[in-house]
């Protein structure tokens, strides 16, 4: 696929990668101009992101229930027709088919509380997690458990507690820590949980990133010309 094939409202998704991390963001295309895309811009606490030299790029985009991957592909903020946006140029390679196997995972390395339920009841306990995604989560502890058991986990967020449940589904022992990783797969989508990771990734890129930010675009609804 050539970029001038990738329709307006396209989703896409913007793979970073910077210093050994990979943080995701998402947005819609807009318009397509002389191999070049221009996508809502990405906004992180009423900032508009910016990327630097030092950030490797992927663009993934699906169309019709397919998956292309276009790498290393150069974003930065431009303004035109009087609105702000995130243009892409791919220096007109064409885009690879991509089969993604797995949702992103975000590193979290805390200890969070965890509630599994027994024959006597919820049983709350101290766990360390090891990474988040939209379709699961990893955490170690001491405690040997059986796989498709039941898992509850509360996260903060802001000033309300996500609660998400999920089923055991691989167990490994690791030695050196005489310990077990768990990897629980969640019971259903949810769209918060979603937004969460979202705003941690953008959060964590903008500590990494020695970046410049335009004025907020807050309020500002990119348009598409016909």
């Amino acid at each position: 696929m050539i970029i001038n094939d990738i329709p307006n409202g396209a989703k896409i998704e913007l793979e970073v990668r910077y210093s050994g991390q990979t943080i995701s963001f998402d947005s819609e295309v807009q318009l397509t101009i002389n191999n070049s895309v221009l996508i809502s811009p990405i906004i992180v606490n009423d900032q508009t992101v910016g990327f630097n030299d030092n950030c490797r790029i992927n663009l993934i985009v699906k169309i019709n229930g397919k998956v292309f991957l276009w790498d290393n592909v150069i974003v930065k903020l431009v303004k035109y027709d009087g609105a702000i946006y995130h243009k892409i140029d791919t220096a007109g390679g064409e885009g690879k088919p991509y089969n993604r196997r797995e949702a992103y995972r975000m590193y979290i390395g805390e200890d969070m509380p965890i509630y599994i339920n027994t024959s006597s009841g919820p049983l709350a306990l101290s766990v360390l997690v090891k990474d988040l995604s939209e379709t699961g989560v990893a955490f170690i502890t001491k405690e040997e458990l059986e796989t498709d058991r039941v898992i509850r986990l509360k996260i903060k967020d802001k000033n309300s507690i996500l609660s998400l449940s999920g089923i055991i589904v691989r167990k490994e022992f690791l030695p050196h820590l005489d310990s077990f990783l768990y990897g629980c797969k969640f019971n259903e989508k949810n769209n918060r949980l979603g937004n969460y990771i979202a705003r941690k990734q953008g959060e964590a890129l903008r500590k990494r990133v020695n970046n410049y930010s335009s004025p907020p675009a807050k309020g500002k609804k990119p348009k598409s010309s016909g």
